[in-house]
């Protein structure tokens, strides 16, 4: 496998296979980071693409100091906050419906366990959900969240802590609900 770094200098001297290689390897982290911040497949789509079109036309200003991944996700990340705030300014009320208000399985699986924190992240406001993703899912440092949002490591902290109990508040929510339900339906 070719390391980021080959990649790279590929992509700098416009060889198309290790462009197409480079979005290969972070399509799908750039797309659930942008997921994470607008809960909208199509604009999430959208979004990953600016991306990557912004990150391949300003790959020469990347020093290698850092990691590869953390300056794409600062991008992927601001990119989609900027077509959220947007998104808001000329929003519908489709847009603006909650799609968190589905019922909720217990979970049994894996898969269904990981759906379920996804329903809950997705009851959050997106960059707490981003935050919390980028640090349990993607398992990113607090630096390296910095780096990617802009925020200061203390606010990023702050919005660890406050994200962990939101988390859990929507989680109880959810299954509170489901509990309810199950008992009502006997």
């Amino acid at each position: 496998m070719v390391d980021d770094a080959n990649l790279i200098a590929g992509c700098l001297d416009r060889d198309p296979g290790a462009v197409r290689q480079l979005v290969d390897r972070y399509q799908h982290l750039v797309y659930t980071v942008a997921m994470r911040v607008l809960r909208d497949p199509m604009d999430a789509e959208e979004s990953a693409q600016d991306s990557f079109i912004k990150a391949l036309d300003k790959l020469h200003t990347f020093d290698g100091r850092g990691r590869f991944s953390t300056w794409l996700f600062s991008i992927a990340h601001r990119t989609a906050i900027s077509k959220l705030r947007s998104r808001k300014r000329t929003g519908s009320l489709d847009e603006l419906a909650d799609t968190s208000a589905e019922p909720m399985e217990s979970p049994t699986t894996p898969d269904e366990r990981r759906e379920q924190l996804d329903r809950a992240l997705a009851a959050l406001p997106p960059e707490d959900a981003s935050i919390l993703s980028l640090f349990y899912l993607e398992e990113r440092s607090v630096a390296e969240i910095v780096t990617i949002t802009g925020l200061t490591a203390s606010n990023v902290k702050v919005k660890l802590h406050r994200g962990r109990h939101k988390l859990l508040t929507a989680l109880k929510d959810h299954l509170n609900d489901e509990l309810w339900t199950m008992r009502h339906d006997n």
